[in-house]
């Protein structure tokens, strides 16, 4: 289809005060899906995304789009903002009329928070609009999405859309949305509701094909929902002879059908990242998990004897939480064999019943959004202080990557390697890999960088722990 004269560039903005977001090189999917829905109705569409290109972007890459549409999650809405400012600024230098659309989790949660800074807001799922609005046909302030009915119909993305998309080495890609749990800290059922829709297996297949790639990640909020789905997905991957390795986010219960994981391991599952939460039975409950701590036992058992790594995820600071569970957590990190580990500050994020209740109490410290990345504390937990939260988490992070722990993994999947390659003599064994070795090693580098870069941010909490009153202005940047 002929090109229109209209130039529109997305954006997804990167996280400032999270140095984690810089080695990530996974692009959000919806920013993709809809400048490849604007493609192909013949718009100049192209996307830029900080992560992928590692930096800032400069003025003069979006100076030239008559319309910049930008996708951000609570964390990067300021950097966001701050891209509008810039590219506002250079088009009038330049004599040249702006337009800044804002879409995405944030300012689908909370529009008023946005409404100043663009001109116009897109709240919900904007697939089915999209080109009427980057054509003018939709004028309103703030423009309303409707849930896509059905996921068959969007286009296969098309990533290379996307400046430097070739250092994309693990291409995502949806097979379903919606989530029917109702977990007090997430606000996907805010965005994408309980009802739970998935795409066909043969247009999954048809994707898969297409991407034409050796390594997927499956960014689906829970993979297995719909575990007849699931295997009739792994069955049809196994009789279209598609090989590759693939990681996927699902929840512990999974592994009670023991059949399905060995399934998942043989179609080529390499890692799954599990949202385990807490230790503590009362955090679970308090956060409505609906899971057991001997399901998150049961479920690292069951995946390391299919020989599948397991990411686990902790959120620390729940209102049960105090040091003795900290201290447990890494204990039991430490010793369950999981392969990586992710520890999180439970963190209030608008649209969220967790959100809601902490903001009534007044417990919030500020509102400055680039903080809440999960990884700094932003409210008042009950039985310790913002200043010792914070601290766990980043000792939490010490006691797992270490340089000890690394060699000692790597001397014992050594010799794991050695039996694994006697017994392939006699029949066919999946060979240990030595990824989680690297991960230790990778990981101790990444935390002490961290700790460098939000020392401004760390002193902020110890001036409130000696009680000063101090309150963190919206506008304040802490960041070196």
């Amino acid at each position: 289809m002929k090109k229109t004269t209209k130039k529109v560039i997305f954006i997804e903005p990167m996280a400032a005060t999270n140095v984690f977001s810089h080695y990530i090189t996974i692009p959000m999917l919806g920013p993709v899906y809809l400048a490849t829905i604007a493609n192909e109705a013949g718009i100049d569409v192209s996307i830029l995304n900080e992560n992928i290109l590692g930096r800032k972007l400069r003025s003069d890459e979006i100076a030239d789009a008559d319309i910049l549409c930008l996708s951000c999650m609570t964390a990067t809405v300021e950097r966001g903002k701050e891209i509008a400012w810039e590219y506002k600024n250079i088009r009038k230098i330049r004599g040249l009329e702006s337009h800044t659309i804002i879409g995405g989790i944030h300012a689908s949660m909370i529009p008023d928070d946005v409404v100043n800074d663009f001109d116009q807001v897109f709240i919900g799922e904007a697939e089915t609009k999209i080109v009427d609005l980057l054509n003018g046909e939709l004028n309103d302030k703030i423009v309303h999405g409707e849930p896509l009915v059905d996921l068959d119909s969007l286009p296969t993305p098309n990533f290379k859309l996307i400046k430097g998309w070739r250092r994309i080495k693990t291409l995502p890609i949806m097979t379903s949305r919606g989530c029917p749990y109702n977990c007090t800290f997430c606000s996907v059922t805010e965005m994408f509701g309980r009802g739970y829709r998935n795409k066909s297996v043969d247009r999954i297949i048809d994707e898969i094909i297409e991407y034409n790639t050796k390594q997927l990640f499956f960014v689906d909020d829970h993979f297995v929902v719909n575990k007849k789905h699931t295997r009739n997905l792994l069955d049809k991957m196994e009789s279209n002879n598609i090989k590759l390795k693939w990681s996927c986010q699902l929840r512990s219960d999974v592994s009670r059908d023991k059949e399905l994981v060995a399934i998942m391991k043989a179609r080529g599952c390499k890692t799954v990242f599990i949202g385990f939460e807490s230790i503590n039975p009362e955090t679970l409950k308090e956060l409505k998990k609906n899971q057991t701590v001997e399901d998150i036992r049961n479920a690292v058992r069951v995946f390391k004897r299919n020989n599948i790594g397991v990411h686990g995820m902790f959120m620390l600071g729940g209102d049960k939480d105090d040091k003795d569970v900290f201290k447990a957590t890494s204990e039991f990190c430490r010793s369950s064999g999981l392969s990586s580990v992710q520890y999180l500050i439970l963190t209030p994020l608008p649209g969220t019943e967790f959100y809601r209740r902490i903001e009534s109490e007044g417990r919030l410290l500020h509102k400055n959004w680039q903080f809440y990345d999960a990884l700094h504390v932003v409210f008042e937990p009950k039985k310790v202080s913002p200043e010792e939260l914070q601290q766990a988490m980043i000792d939490c992070f010490n006691d797992f990557y270490t340089y000890t722990s690394a060699l000692n993994d790597a001397i014992s999947i050594f010799f794991q390697t050695i039996d694994a390659l006697l017994k392939s003599i006699v029949k066919k064994v999946n060979l240990p890999s030595f990824e989680p070795s690297f991960i230790k090693v990778f990981g101790k580098h990444i935390v002490k960088k961290w700790v460098q870069f939000n020392r401004p941010y760390l002193g902020y909490l110890r001036i409130l722990s000696l009680g000063k009153g101090v309150k963190l202005a919206k506008e304040t940047e802490f960041s070196e």
